[in-house]
């Protein structure tokens, strides 16, 4: 067997296994960190935070608002508008009515044709 034939059946060997590692090390090396699903091991006790107290809010106090009077519009009835005279539809079906009802009967037939 000729070296060539031999770096051949080497490289068929190989690629798959560069090409994993070729596609899976930018993921590994580049990924941020899995804390939501690993939180992190503190060696020990975790850290403690201290929260300072929260301060109550000051009570503001407001004074009562009298709401304005509603007038309510007196209320007209929209004018009726006579719509013009249309001409009558076209009797003629679009092609692609023509061509759907033709594609439906055919399926209809085959699957009659095939029941019987």
């Amino acid at each position: 067997m000729s070296r060539r034939n031999k770096l051949k059946k080497l490289a068929k060997k190989l690629l798959p296994a560069v090409t994993v590692v070729l596609t899976a090390s930018p993921f590994v090396v580049g990924a941020p960190r899995a804390h939501a699903f690993f939180p992190p091991v503190f060696p020990g006790n975790p850290p403690v935070t201290v929260v300072p107290p929260t301060v109550p809010p000051p009570v503001i106090v407001v004074p009562p608002v009298v709401p304005p009077p509603v007038v309510v519009p007196p209320v007209v009835p929209p004018p009726v508008v006579v719509p013009p005279h249309c001409p009558p539809p076209n009797g003629v079906p679009e092609p692609a009515t023509l061509i759907s009802a033709l594609v439906g009967l055919a399926a209809a037939a085959a699957a009659r044709r095939r029941a019987a």
